[in-house]
């Protein structure tokens, strides 16, 4: 089971293919994670992405691999796994968000 921190949104995976999707935000930044769906629980696994949303009040975003966090898509194979670093990437956010806001923005 999936930690319910930071849940921003619960769907199915729009890929159309089946499965859910789990959309967490903190701040400006969140995760994407995605599980198919699997014949075997044994082959179960989570692809996560680091995403940058565009709206504040939506859930428009865009995949962002320009983090420290992460630079490519990211499989974990156990939801303990995945929640570790779910717990990690929240406080990373927070961390982010407080720099964004101090350092000048971009033209």
């Amino acid at each position: 089971m999936l930690i319910q921190d930071n849940l921003f949104l619960t769907r199915s995976n729009p890929s159309g293919l089946g499965g859910t999707q789990f959309l967490y935000r903190v701040k400006n930044y969140g995760l994407s994670a995605i599980s198919g769906p699997q014949e075997e629980i044994s082959m179960i696994h989570w692809e996560v992405e680091v995403i940058k949303f565009s709206n504040p009040e939506t859930a428009e975003y865009e995949v962002c691999h320009s983090t420290e966090l992460a630079d490519k898509t990211l499989k974990f194979y156990t939801d303990k796994s995945l929640n570790e670093f779910l717990q990690k990437a929240f406080q990373y956010f927070e961390e982010l968000g407080s720099l964004e806001k101090i350092l000048p923005q971009e033209s």
